[in-house]
Parts: structure tokens; sequence; C-alpha cells
């Protein structure tokens, strides 16, 4: 063999003895459209996430522990350590709603946004909108502006005066939902961190 054809055999096996180090290459599939991913958000149904918030407004700083459950005719939804009173308990269901906070009595009302208007007038929370941000999509209703990553993914949401920044997702087969989302109107800012997500829970 010459030298020449030598040098060309070497060559050639070690092109293919790096190609099979790096094995086959899968092109990545399309992005899905924004609006098969609506689709699909849809048919979570009910769901429960755990976590952690923090709330900062012009009086003060807080954060602490979130869970929450959603489902079609309600949710229930604790929070510890936050708001400067302990554990706060926040249901919702056909009959009306019902907030219990550490150390006071029980208080209810119609809806929970009449609640938390009256009980928490300077932590405007948007509880209403909130079930369907945290999925990554809009609440119903007229939207400001609504932009996606690269995936088709809620980047930003500005939505009801406020600014809904979505800054991580994760894969919850076979969605891919939020992780990490920051929410802002005025001096009120919310920031959530998502640890796990239980599409399909039940109520607890």
């Amino acid at each position: 063999m010459s030298v020449r054809r030598a040098c060309t055999a070497l060559a050639l096996l070690m092109l293919l003895a790096g190609c099979a180090g790096r094995g086959p290459t899968v092109p990545p599939g399309p992005a899905t459209a924004w609006s098969d991913r609506l689709v699909a958000l849809e048919r979570i149904g009910d769901w429960r996430l755990t976590g952690r918030l923090a709330l900062r407004t012009a009086q003060e700083s807080v954060s602490g522990s979130i869970q929450w459950w959603q489902g079609t005719g309600g949710f229930d939804l604790r929070v510890h350590g936050a708001f400067g009173r302990g554990a706060l308990h926040l249901t919702e269901n056909s009959a009306g709603a019902r907030l219990e906070r550490a150390g006071e009595p029980p208080i209810e009302a119609a809806s929970a946004a009449v609640l938390l208007a009256d009980a928490l007038p300077q932590t405007p929370l948007p509880v209403d909108s909130l079930r369907y941000w945290v999925l990554g999509r809009p609440a119903p209703g007229p939207v400001d502006t609504l932009q996606l990553d690269g995936a088709n993914r809620l980047n930003v949401l500005r939505q009801d005066g406020w600014e809904i920044e979505y800054t991580e997702y994760r894969p919850v087969p076979p969605w891919s939902l939020p992780v990490k989302l920051k929410a802002r109107r005025g001096d009120v800012e919310l920031r959530l961190a998502i640890s796990d997500w239980a599409p399909g829970a039940d109520a607890p």
C-alpha cells in the first residue's frame, strides 16, 4: 500500500471513529404552535403546585411557602410565613370563599376576590387571573401584550394592569409549565418559584 493510500485509509478510520463516538444527531422537533399549546393547557383540568412566593409592596416585603390546589369548581390555597400573619388558608367553592389566618377568626365572602380586597387591602392579589397565569396562559378577557419565546411559550404577558414575566419552564409531560414567574403592578411585585407540579391532583 502506498503512503498516500495509507494516509487516506487512516484519515477515513479516524473520521468514522469520531462519528461513532458522537452518536446519531437528532434534529430538534418543531416548536408547538401557540394555539395548540393553549388547547393542551385547557386539558389539564385539576392541578396542584407547591413552591415559594415573595411579595413586595411599598409597605412590606415578605416571603413564604405555598400549596395551591385548583379545580374546576374552586380552589384551596395555603400560604405559610407570608403577609406577616403566619399561616393563611384561603378556599373558594360554589358556597363562597373563606379565609383563615393564624390567631384570628375566619372570615367569609361571596368570592375570594371580594374577601381579599377587604382582608388584605394593601396586597391586591389577582386570584381570579393567577389561576391561568401560573399555567403560562392568559386569563379570559382582553390582553394588552403577549410575547412568546422561541418555543412559543409565554415570555411576557400584560393583562388587567399586570405585567407577568416568565423566566423558566419545566417539562411536565405532556406539557411544559412555568416554574419561575414574576408579576408586577405599580409598586406591587409577586414572585413565584414552583418546585412541584401535579396535574390531575385530587382535592386536599
